[in-house]
C-alpha cells in the first residue's frame, strides 16, 4: 500500500469494452487535493476490454494497477484477489 494514496478505487470487468471508458474516465474526472489509485482486475476478458485498460495504464501509470488474467476465476475470486493483492503487498 502506497502511504500517499488517500482513495484506492477497485473495479473488476469483464468483457465491458462497449463502456469501460466511461467509467474510467467519470473516475479521472473527479477533482481535489486527494491522491488516489485505480486497482483494476479483468477477468480474461474475450473483447477489447484489456487492450484498452492497457492504454490507461499506459497513460496514467502512476494511477493504474492492473490485473489481467489468462483465465476466468469469477467475479467473487476476482474482487478477493484484488483485494488482498492491495492490503497484502
Amino acid at each position: 500500500m502506497k502511504d500517499d494514496i488517500k482513495i484506492s478505487v477497485c473495479m473488476i470487468t469483464y468483457n465491458h469494452e462497449s463502456n469501460i471508458r466511461q467509467a474510467l474516465d467519470s473516475i479521472l474526472m473527479q477533482r481535489g487535493n486527494i491522491s488516489y489509485e485505480i486497482i483494476i482486475g479483468d477477468d480474461a476478458s474475450k473483447d477489447h476490454t484489456p487492450t484498452i485498460l492497457k492504454e490507461y495504464e499506459s497513460n496514467y501509470p502512476e494511477i493504474f494497477t492492473l490485473f489481467l488474467r489468462d483465465e476466468n476465476i469469477g467475479v467473487t475470486k476476482n474482487f478477493y484477489d484484488i483485494l488482498c493483492h492491495y492490503f497484502y503487498y
